[in-house]
């Protein structure tokens, strides 16, 4: 009889020890592998008839390109990707070449995996969140599930000039604009305003891209008013919002580049962050 009574515990995410899992993305490996053979297979049987100048096939298979893994509902799913050559790329025609449309090339997750990260960011999943809540989902060794590679492609506003913001605004149009119209419609309608911070210094723009102040602001008179919520009339409530505002602002600290307020205020042009200096002519 065995004297040891420790029982290790399933981790949150974790497919090891899950057989059905096991056997799913198994099955699911040798039924992509046999679909990408059956397409390289009809590539080559369209092409039959095309030889080279020696008179052999044209188009030949080539060995396989390195595996990779491919995201999926049930995980990651490895894949080898057969290869095609064409023994006389400079015929006329030019070089023919395949590509499946099962596995495109740099495909690294599912359409389905693709849909369910902007799902999740409507629920209220942060992107510095989406790691732990997919490895849930597709297992906890999951590679490129990092906030940075995630997300739709450049964003609109990290971009160091307007211009490339405008251009990340228009991907993220193409890309989103049919699946989520309405989101995309209110975007597209404060565009302008958006993109309003890159006509202010350069320092100010981490304060106007968040939220922050507003809400580090009002924490405090939140706190209070939400705790006497209906014991105030409308009178007294302002006037307790005014002495809590002044009593806070002791902590607040100056904003970043703050002796440019001035300029603002008089007007002066900025562009992309930098002051425009007009040169007498």
């Amino acid at each position: 009889m065995k004297e040891d009574t420790i029982i290790q515990l399933r981790q949150p995410g974790s497919f090891s020890d899950d057989p059905l899992t096991d056997l799913l993305r198994a099955s699911a490996r040798q039924l992509l592998a046999q679909a990408v053979e059956a397409e390289i297979d009809a590539h080559i049987a369209v092409h039959a008839d095309l030889t080279d100048g020696n008179g052999h096939r044209r188009i030949v298979r080539h060995g396989f390109l390195p595996e990779r893994e491919v995201q999926t509902g049930i995980g990651a799913v490895a894949v080898r990707m057969p290869r095609a050559r064409d023994r006389d790329p400079g015929a006329p025609g030019g070089h023919i070449r395949f590509t499946s449309s099962i596995l495109p090339p740099y495909l690294r997750r599912a359409k389905s995996v693709e849909e369910l990260l902007p799902w999740l960011y409507l629920k209220g999943i942060s992107t510095g969140d989406f790691s732990e809540a997919l490895a849930a989902l597709l297992g906890p060794d999951a590679p490129g599930l990092a906030a940075s590679t995630i997300g739709p492609g450049p964003r609109a506003w990290m971009a160091e000039t307007k211009a490339e913001a405008e251009k990340a605004f228009d991907f993220f149009i193409e890309v989103y604009g049919a699946k989520f119209d309405k989101a995309v419609e209110r975007l597209v309608k404060d565009r302008e305003r958006l993109l309003t911070f890159f006509d202010f210094p350069a320092e100010h723009w981490k304060h106007i891209r968040t939220t922050n102040p507003i809400e580090s602001t009002f924490a405090t008179v939140r706190l209070r008013t939400v705790k006497t919520k209906g014991c105030l009339s409308r009178k007294t409530a302002l006037a307790m919002v005014f002495k809590l505002i002044l009593s806070a602002r002791r902590k607040w600290r100056k904003l970043d580049g703050s002796n440019q307020l001035a300029e603002i205020i008089e007007g002066a042009p900025f562009k992309d962050g930098i002051k425009q200096i007009k040169y007498a002519a």
